[in-house]
């Protein structure tokens, strides 16, 4: 099971938007909790792990235990980067958290490659495995602004039968 003590959020007034997300960490849990804001061309929060080496090639699922923090069911994105550069593409997933304790497994299979890049030049690159992951984290970045909160107790990489 990872540890998520060391976790940092990034929200996207790097590039002038108004989104805030803070990460609290309790006795065994990490809560991500802010507001998305579409102003000043904004529209998302993150909460990301640090830099590092992670060799992921042998697993085939993703397991977090999680839950919202509002009172009803939430959709946040899974985040795999392959590259410290911003614009360089990564893997996600989304993932419905409820309000309740709950288990979400995420299989590897269903992973999308995605950049912050909206033209055609992702085609061009060339993906990294998932034996290469440098960091991994969490975004609400669904287009719509609004409160969120996501608490986790724990991740476990699921190796692969």
């Amino acid at each position: 099971k990872g540890q998520v003590t060391s976790w940092r959020a990034l929200n996207d007034g790097v590039m002038g938007g108004r989104s805030i997300g803070v990460v609290q960490y309790g006795r065994k849990t990490m809560t991500w909790a802010g507001t998305v804001s579409l102003e000043n061309n904004g529209g998302f929060s993150s909460v990301r792990s640090d830099w590092g080496q992670r060799d992921l090639s042998t697993f085939g699922s993703v397991t977090m235990r999680c839950r919202t923090t509002l009172g009803e069911a939430d959709t946040f994105t899974l985040t795999m980067e392959t590259s410290e550069q911003w614009w360089m593409p990564y893997w996600k997933a989304n993932f419905e958290a409820g309000p309740e304790w709950g288990e979400v497994t995420l299989d590897f299979n269903a992973l999308k490659k995605s950049s912050a890049m909206t033209c055609d030049l992702p085609k061009l690159w060339s993906w990294r495995a998932l034996d290469d992951i440098l960091r991994i984290g969490f975004m609400k970045y669904d287009g719509t602004a609004g409160d969120f909160g996501l608490e986790v107790d724990w991740i476990r990489f699921n190796p692969t039968r």
